[in-house]
């Protein structure tokens, strides 16, 4: 599995690294990106981050969907935003199960460890956040699964590390 390692050192890179991988996604959708990582690393200040660089994303009020375990964005394309941390682990989530099947949404789960594994997409990004010790800093190791999923890794490398 190839990974791409990613320091993030301030808040503006963390948005930087958004909006190339919203890029990236509309390019070569693999439909899904997985967010791993600890409370606290910024998971929805990513999520926040791609939706604002969608069409349509500038007008959206993006907060985690904790409580609600899905929130929809109205951009291009439409983003489902899931936060599976309250689900007990191993739980179904029909609504995610669909979204997966609709390749004409983005879909962003946070927590995905919470879903048997077997249930995961067979087509994804997957994103590891872990917090540093310097304030607003954190590191991204991002990944793929599946072909479509390798090819939008690949345009992201290419729009972040251009040769």
């Amino acid at each position: 599995m190839r990974i791409i390692p990613c320091l993030l050192r301030s808040l503006d890179e963390t948005r930087r690294f958004g909006q190339i991988l919203a890029q990236s996604m509309m390019q070569i959708p693999p439909g899904t990106l997985l967010l791993y990582g600890g409370i606290g690393t910024g998971k929805t200040t990513l999520t926040r981050s791609i939706v604002e660089a969608l069409p349509g994303g500038r007008m959206a009020e993006i907060a985690s969907p904790s409580f609600t375990v899905c929130n929809i964005y109205c951009t291009t394309p439409q983003v489902r935003h899931f936060d599976l941390y309250r689900l007990a682990p191993g739980a179904s989530e029909e609504a995610l199960e669909e979204s997966f099947d609709d390749a004409s949404v983005l879909t962003i789960v946070e927590w995905p460890e919470r879903v048997n594994r077997r249930d995961l997409p067979k087509e994804a990004l997957t994103c590891l956040l872990t917090r540093l010790p310097e304030e607003d800093s954190r590191s991204a190791e991002l990944s793929a699964v599946g072909s479509s999923g390798t090819r939008c890794l690949e345009a992201f490398r290419s729009l972040y590390l251009p040769a």
